[in-house]
């Protein structure tokens, strides 16, 4: 895959609902197949993969292992046990080095480990999340990459779908004044003894061990079981008085 296979970068300015479905569907109609590079002015790149026009998978961004281990563990919990058994030579194979996180769930999917529900629960969730951070970054380039798609197709994507339902989780961040927070950073505790004298003891036993500085509010959400939207709400007094602080934290290291 060279450099020169690439279409050159275009700009989108509030590249948000209508206009992210007006670019799927420009590369629908041609049933274009290889990469779609997005790309933030903070520096995140996200990458579709698409075959005829259709999406496949994506990743990228700020938290690309997180995320995926992430829904992994909330769709396909048992495949997380299996990760430190798998044969380490797979991921040597040219397939494995151009997307490891698709073709570790194609893997198990050959091996009956997971089935093609829950890959579609992963991969979907997955792909919304993007499209939430990517509708907060407002303004991006997108890059074309014509080649061969990844190794074999799971399942497609319905791309007007996902946009809406990342545009309504997006609407529903706001409405909560979070828009200029994002869902990637995690919180700790700024002033633990003010904290503690504004919560009760039980409340701020809580938050010491939650807010460890080593999950996000997305990671939290999951380990709590609570809506992220409304856990995050709970939070906002205490970030607005400076108690607790957002802030962004590395992305996981790759499991294998």
């Amino acid at each position: 895959m060279t450099e020169s296979s690439k279409s050159p970068k275009i700009p989108i300015r509030e590249f948000i609902g209508t206009r992210q479905s007006n670019l799927f569907q420009t590369l629908k109609q041609p049933q274009f197949t290889g990469e779609l590079i997005l790309g933030s002015i903070k520096g995140e790149e996200w990458i579709f993969y698409l075959y005829l026009g259709r999406i496949v998978y994506a990743t990228g961004g700020r938290h690309s292992v997180r995320r995926w281990m992430r829904n992994v563990t909330r769709f396909a919990p048992a495949l997380i046990t299996y990760l430190p058994t798998v044969d380490k030579k797979i991921f040597r194979q040219e397939s494995f080095q151009k997307c490891w996180e698709y073709e570790l769930l194609n893997h198990w999917l050959q091996e009956q480990l997971v089935t093609r529900q829950q890959l579609n629960q992963i991969i979907r969730t997955m792909i919304i999340e993007i499209l939430l951070d990517i509708t907060q970054a407002m303004e991006i380039v997108f890059q074309l990459n014509a080649s061969q798609s990844l190794s074999t197709q799971l399942l497609f994507i319905d791309a007007d779908q996902v946009i809406v339902e990342a545009w309504e989780d997006w609407q529903k961040w706001q409405g909560a004044k979070l828009a200029d927070r994002s869902p990637n950073d995690c919180p700790i505790i700024r002033q633990p003894d003010q904290l503690k004298q504004r919560t009760s003891e039980k409340t701020y036993m809580i938050m010491s061990k939650l807010f460890n500085g080593k999950n996000t509010l997305r990671d939290l959400s999951l380990q709590l079981n609570q809506d992220i939207m409304q856990m995050t709400r709970l939070m906002l007094p205490y970030i607005q008085l400076g108690l607790i602080d957002l802030v962004s934290i590395p992305d996981l290291p790759l499991p294998f």
